[in-house]
């Protein structure tokens, strides 16, 4: 079959969305990703997202996939789920969405605070995912279509 090896900060890290992930779906049936990271807080949910779509494309079209990450599949959401767990909840993502807004850094409004919720809730989903990715009965349907 096809396939290409590409990093994560090229498809991750740029500004990339669902139709570049569904033309290399259509093109390659298998997919290398190289340096996938530790997502460590709140601040990565830009790249969260666009990889959390990047997993959901590759796994609808059922396209094989391999990546190399900095951690084992365990901890690589992990720094995101402790954040939220460590600071306030809600009102502290509010509180953090205002200051990000007001400084530049990430350019979030309090009302962003659902979205941020929305990442964290699938890393869940793309943790699934990848595991079930791996198996032997994922890639055994990858062959059959």
């Amino acid at each position: 079959g096809r396939a290409c090896r590409v990093t994560f900060q090229q498809l991750c890290d740029s500004e990339r969305g669902e139709a570049d992930y569904l033309a290399l779906a259509q093109h390659f049936d298998a997919v290398l990703l190289d340096g996938v990271p530790k997502y460590t807080s709140l601040e990565d949910v830009d790249t969260l997202r666009r990889f959390v779509k990047l997993l959901d494309v590759l796994y609808d079209r059922r396209v094989r996939l391999v990546l190399s990450a900095a951690v084992p599949l365990d901890e690589l959401f992990a720094g995101i789920r402790s954040d939220i767990k460590s600071g306030g909840g809600t009102d502290d993502l509010a509180w953090r969405a205002a200051q990000y807004s007001s400084d530049g850094k990430a350019g979030l409004a309090p009302s962003a605070v659902g979205t941020l919720l929305e990442a964290v809730r699938a890393t869940e989903r793309a943790e699934s995912r990848l595991r079930e990715m791996r198996t032997r009965r994922y890639w055994q349907q990858c062959a059959e279509e």
